[in-house]
């Protein structure tokens, strides 16, 4: 009999609350704010009434208390923490996006003066450049570096920049992305240059001056909060291209001298990181007994996952497989990004948007989750037919970061080919092409190998060899 109540009472509640926010939406606010009520009698541990009930009234002080017992109730309810960020001013309700719309690029003017900030070196007037050997800005002519200021300890900078995920995907910065061009105007020349598609910082390609350039089109993009500093300078990445170029048995062995026709460029780039955490649903069999008595039982449950730090490339003209033949990138020993640490060096601003790439680091979580399903749940039993459903998002956080990549490409008998090297680690990537001769020989010879085995075991168990 209790638990015909209990169903009862369930549905009851399912039944005014549904009623509820058909009356709110309809405009009847003192029949949904009744029947929202007669939930909360029925259920008061379930955030939904609370949040429609704000709906029912415009008294911002009203809407605020019912929000907040929507929060108290449900800590990650995504509907009641935004309106509690939109009541507080953490999101900006003049930039949210209309419904059932999506952004593509956003478009800026024909013409726009740019707001130039140089650096110059304050002995001798020259200029500065951030150095990848010092770590610190330094002239390039007089050889005048600034004193690098005290960092906090590792890990605690990435940690403090991180922004709360369902605060900006709403907005239309979440969903906005760089294409427009720009005609940008020198501070020290006044010579016009164009900005290309993505690129946030410009060289003078008149007098050379550093320039760190704010188009129209940035108003609505997120900045960078951290940035991952170079390490490895021109010498040294050149360096080791060279010896990557050299190995490998497959490798030609001409194509070490590739790396004269290359030209290494470097830039930041932008990604993305998500931290959170996934409750997943999951449903497989389990063979219980043995032999002719075993049987294959249905379970289900959930698996809960914290992840942190998971990268996802905001250039979208960079492949994973380029990527990860560089990774991984050191996210923790960052700094908080100042627009010092971008003199002298090129930065490649995203062209995936947040809300995308939110979508591919879910992506990435639920993959790994899946191949690690099998051996973490009903540990020592055999299982089959394992499979993952639908799953809950909370607490996630992300970082718009820009870490150092220096590129190249090389030709060799007339095919093109990319190369990367990871500007923390120094570590190289990219694609190389295949000695076909090597190729026949390894093959050629597994296949003897394969034969002499063949033979050996015919002879040892004492039959005619077939050939």
């Amino acid at each position: 009999m209790v638990g015909s109540s209990d169903f009862r009472r369930e549905r009851q509640f399912h039944e005014y609350l549904s009623d509820g926010i058909t009356a709110a939406k309809s405009g009847n606010y003192n029949l949904a704010h009744s029947l929202l009520n007669r939930a909360i009698m029925i259920n008061a541990m379930d955030a939904r009434p609370y949040i429609w009930l704000s709906a029912t009234t415009k008294d911002p002080q009203e809407q605020l208390e019912y929000l907040e017992k929507a929060v108290a109730v449900d800590p990650m309810n995504v509907a009641a923490r935004r309106g509690l960020a939109m009541l507080t001013g953490k999101i900006d309700v003049t930039r949210l996006m209309p419904e059932g719309e999506g952004l593509g690029p956003s478009q800026g003017a024909d013409e726009f003066e740019a707001q130039g900030q140089t650096f110059q070196c304050p002995r001798c007037g020259g200029r500065m450049a951030f150095s990848a050997s010092k770590g610190v800005m330094a002239c390039e002519y007089c050889g005048y570096s600034q004193e690098k200021a005290s960092s906090q300890r590792p890990g605690s900078v990435a940690d403090h920049n991180e922004k709360v995920l369902d605060f900006v995907m709403p907005t239309t910065r979440g969903h906005r992305w760089a294409e427009a061009q720009h005609r940008l105007c020198c501070a020290r020349c006044g010579a016009l240059s164009i900005l290309p598609p993505g690129q946030k910082t410009l060289q003078c390609a008149y007098c050379g001056s550093n320039q760190l350039v704010e188009s129209g089109e940035d108003v609505e993009l997120l900045d960078p909060q951290v940035i991952g500093l170079v390490k490895i300078d021109a010498a040294e990445a050149s360096k080791r291209v060279r010896l990557w170029l050299g190995k490998g048995f497959f490798t030609p062995d001409t194509l070490a001298r590739a790396w004269k026709n290359l030209h290494l460029q470097p830039a930041y780039y932008s990604f993305w990181t998500f931290d959170g955490t996934v409750e997943l649903n999951w449903s497989c069999e389990v063979a219980e007994g043995g032999g002719d008595s075993k049987r294959w039982t249905p379970r289900s449950g959930v698996e809960m996952r914290f992840f942190n730090d998971v990268l996802v490339s905001g250039v979208k003209a960079l492949s994973e497989r380029e990527l990860a033949s560089i990774e991984p990138f050191n996210l923790v020993d960052v700094e908080e990004f100042q627009p010092g640490y971008l003199a002298g060096w090129p930065a490649i601003f995203y062209d995936r948007p947040l809300s995308e790439a939110s979508l591919l680091g879910r992506q990435k979580v639920v993959k790994q989750m899946r191949s690690q399903l099998y051996d973490v749940i009903e540990i020592g039993h055999e299982k089959r037919n394992v499979n993952i459903g639908g799953g809950s998002w909370s607490g996630m956080t992300y970082k718009h970061i820009l870490l150092p990549i220096w590129m190249g490409t090389y030709k060799f008998q007339g095919e093109e080919y990319h190369v990367l090297v990871n500007g923390q680690t120094g570590k190289v990537g990219g694609s190389k092409p295949r000695d076909a001769v090597k190729l026949l020989y390894a093959f050629l010879s597994t296949l003897m190998f394969l034969l002499l085995i063949l033979a050996l075991y015919w002879l040892i168990s004492g039959r005619e060899l077939p050939f």
